[in-house]
């Protein structure tokens, strides 16, 4: 089997030449003339590797890269951007948007070639079987549009959120306060019961919860006390209640830092409700900011001479 390429193109001079180009280096090229047009191909016919321009009218190369990377079903594709943009902000950017290669157009496209070749040899190192698809069924323009603009909205929001929680922790050396401020964002956006973080500070732990219901608050302490001490966190300073209850629906996620277990997040819904994916992303994107906030927390508590975190 050939592997299969797909190259989007909007200059038909450029897409001829490189077309003609790859197909003398063995390859079956499958052509493109936009961005929109690109991406229903990729959804239909599944290419080996993405050759894409850069600067095309409709969807750019940026995101049309960002497209691929966030969609389940194309996200192994490796893409290439291709562009006669060469400044350090359009290379960053290139790569920002998940592409694997970021390279200058130029005459023979010998680093084209290189690196499609490194790219195609990480893989599994054979082209991938196909099943042809309809074009009928393919995403039509509007429907890659809508996916843009919904993948556009998602990374605004999630740019927000991290923006958010690092707030938090701005000139605070108060985790009590850094808790308080995380329950009241997360409960603006998750619905739940309870809430706890805990925070390491190298030979102990400490807790801070936010409980619906002040009856249940013993029940939540001792469920997340032994989930904090089986991850490998310090036990805690006070005594933690007894409780054989277990919130089987808690979604429980670690804070690390650069080897370290900072402390860990517990989010416990409803009886009989769970917490759909992009619920569980939303804690998995509020514990990456957080373990900037504890860090700087913990500088503080370092600078007065108080222990800090071991490993995990």
């Amino acid at each position: 089997m050939t592997y299969r390429l797909l190259l989007i193109e909007d200059s038909p001079t450029q897409l001829l030449t490189i077309k003609r180009m790859l197909e003398g280096e063995g390859y079956d090229v499958i052509a493109a003339k936009n961005g929109a047009e690109g991406l229903a191909r990729a959804y239909n016919e599944s290419p080996d590797l993405i050759v894409s321009d850069v600067v095309m009218s409709g969807i750019n190369g940026y995101q049309l890269c960002r497209l691929v990377k966030n969609d389940p079903d194309l996200c192994t594709t490796p893409v290439i951007l291709l562009t006669k943009l060469d400044g350090s902000i359009d290379r960053f950017w290139g790569l920002k948007s998940g592409a694997d290669r970021y390279i200058p157009k130029e005459p023979g496209f010998a680093n084209l070639i290189k690196a499609i070749r490194e790219l195609l040899a990480e893989t599994t190192g054979r082209p991938r079987l196909r099943v042809l698809g309809d074009p009928q069924k393919g995403p039509t323009a509007d429907e890659i549009n809508n996916r843009l603009h919904q993948l556009l909205e998602r990374l605004l929001f999630e740019a927000t959120l991290a923006d958010e929680v690092r707030r938090i922790g701005e000139d605070i050396a108060d985790v009590e306060i850094i808790s308080e401020k995380l329950f009241v964002l997360l409960s603006s956006i998750l619905s739940y019961q309870a809430c706890a973080v805990v925070v390491s500070h190298g030979s102990y732990s400490e807790m801070h919860c936010d409980v619906g219901k002040q009856s249940q608050e013993s029940n939540v302490k001792a469920y997340v006390s032994r989930v904090s001490l089986q991850l490998g966190l310090p036990p805690f300073k006070e005594e933690m209640p007894k409780s054989s209850q277990i919130f089987d629906n808690a979604l429980t996620q670690p804070v690390d830092a650069a080897g370290l277990r900072l402390g860990l997040l517990v989010v416990i819904p409803w009886t009989n409700q769970s917490y759909k994916p992009g619920d569980q992303k939303v804690i998995r994107l509020v514990c990456d900011q957080l373990s900037t906030v504890l860090r700087l927390y913990l500088s503080y508590v370092q600078r007065d001479g108080l222990p800090v975190p071991t490993g995990p």
